[in-house]
C-alpha cells in the first residue's frame, strides 16, 4: 500500500472513530475546502502554484481543533517539467479570543508528511490567520503557513497562503456540551448579533463593539476615568478680592475645561477662625463667588459649567494657631464633580 493510500485511510478511520454519539455530546465535525498556493523556497528551483485544499476536522472546545487536511500541487521547475507535489497534515488550532473588528484570530501548528514527486518528507508547519462567521454553520478563513522539511539538505522553508470555506455539521455547537445546554435551543430562533453574549430579544444596544464589556441589557459598562485638576487661591485677611497673580493658575483650569467639555467643577470657599462662624462663611461665599466670576469673565468659562460654595472656617488645612496657618485656610479650591466617561474594555 503507498504512503498516499495510507494516510488517506488514516484520514478515515480516524473520522470513524469519533462516533455520531461523541459528536452529540462533545464538539463538532468540521470540512474546509478550498484552494491553496504555495511559494517554495528559492533553492528549489520551483515556482509557485495554487490548487486545492481540503481539510476535515474536529472542535474539540470553543478554542481548540485538530485539522486533518491535504493539497495537490502540480507546479513547474526551470524547463517547464512537472512535479506533483502531495501534502498531508495533522494540526492543533487555536482560537485567540482576540478580534480584529468582525474576525476571529486564531493560531496553529502540527506535522505532516510531502510527497515530492515520489519521495516521501517529514514537515512541521506553523501560522497564523483570520476568520469570518457567516452563519452557525458557515465561516471563511485565511491562513498564512510556513512549511520547515525535516532532513533535507538544503533545509527548505516554504510559505503557504490557504482559504477555506468552513461547514460544521449540526448547527452551533462549536462549545462544549455543558456550555451549550442552556444556549443552544434559544440561540437558533434568538441571535446575538453583536456578539456581546446578550442575545437580540432584550439587547437594548443591539450595536455594541465587541471590545466592551456589557450589562444584562448589552449596553457598554461606564465607567469614570478621574480627571485631576487643582486650584489653590489665597487672600488677604478679611478680603474677598482675587489678586492678580493667581490668574495664570485660574486660566489653567479654565483650559482644562476647555479640553474636557463634559466636566463641570466646583469652587470651595474657605477662611481662618478669626471672627464668628456666621461672619466666616458669608465671606468664603463672597471669595468663592469672586473666583467664579474672574473664571466667566475673564476665561469666558460657561456659568453653568461653574458652581460654588463656602465652607467657613469648618475645613482648616492648617492649623489656626500661627499666621502661616491663618493664611493656608484663607483659600478658594476646586473639586470636580463630573468625571470623564469612558467603557470598560472586554
Amino acid at each position: 500500500m503507498s504512503l498516499r493510500t495510507q494516510i488517506s485511510s488514516a484520514l478515515l478511520v480516524s473520522v470513524g472513530l469519533i462516533s455520531p454519539a461523541v459528536l452529540a455530546d462533545t464538539g463538532q465535525f468540521y470540512v474546509a475546502p478550498g484552494l491553496q498556493w504555495m511559494d517554495f523556497d528559492d533553492t528549489t528551483g520551483l515556482k509557485e502554484d495554487v490548487n486545492y485544499f481540503l481539510g476535515i476536522g474536529y472542535d474539540l472546545t470553543d478554542r481548540l481543533s485538530f485539522e486533518l487536511s491535504t493539497f495537490d500541487l502540480d507546479t513547474k521547475v526551470s524547463g517547464g517539467r512537472e512535479i506533483d507535489i502531495d501534502h498531508y497534515k495533522l494540526d492543533l488550532i487555536y482560537d485567540l479570543g482576540v478580534n480584529l473588528g468582525a474576525f476571529d484570530t486564531f493560531v496553529l501548528g502540527g506535522v505532516g508528511n510531502s510527497n515530492f514527486g515520489g519521495e516521501n518528507d517529514t514537515l512541521w508547519d506553523m501560522g497564523g490567520g483570520v476568520s469570518y462567521k457567516i452563519t452557525d454553520n458557515w465561516s471563511w478563513r485565511t491562513t498564512v503557513r510556513s512549511f520547515q522539511y525535516i532532513g533535507r539538505d538544503h533545509e527548505d522553508l516554504d510559505v503557504g497562503i490557504e482559504t477555506a470555506l468552513v461547514y460544521r455539521f449540526g448547527g452551533n455547537k462549536s462549545r462544549p456540551a455543558a456550555a451549550r445546554t442552556a444556549t443552544s435551543a434559544a440561540s437558533t430562533v434568538d441571535p446575538d448579533t453583536d456578539r456581546d453574549g446578550v442575545l437580540d430579544s432584550r439587547d437594548n444596544c443591539p450595536d455594541t463593539l465587541i471590545s466592551y464589556a456589557v450589562d444584562t441589557d448589552g449596553c457598554p459598562i461606564s465607567v469614570e476615568e478621574v480627571a485631576r485638576v487643582e486650584l489653590m487661591v489665597n487672600f488677604d485677611f478679611d478680603r474677598s478680592e482675587v489678586k492678580s497673580e493667581y490668574f495664570s493658575e485660574i486660566q489653567e483650569v479654565a483650559d482644562f475645561m476647555t479640553r474636557f467639555p463634559d466636566v463641570d467643577i466646583e469652587l470651595e470657599g474657605h477662611t481662618d477662625s478669626r471672627g464668628s462662624q456666621a461672619y466666616n462663611l458669608g465671606l468664603s461665599n463672597r471669595r468663592v463667588a469672586a473666583v467664579r466670576q474672574v473664571m466667566i469673565d475673564r476665561f469666558n468659562v460657561q456659568a453653568s459649567r461653574v458652581s460654588s460654595r463656602g465652607y467657613g472656617e469648618s475645613q482648616p488645612l492648617a492649623s489656626n494657631d500661627s499666621d502661616a496657618g491663618r493664611a493656608e485656610n484663607r483659600r478658594v479650591m476646586t473639586v470636580v464633580i463630573n468625571t470623564v466617561e469612558s467603557y470598560r474594555p472586554r
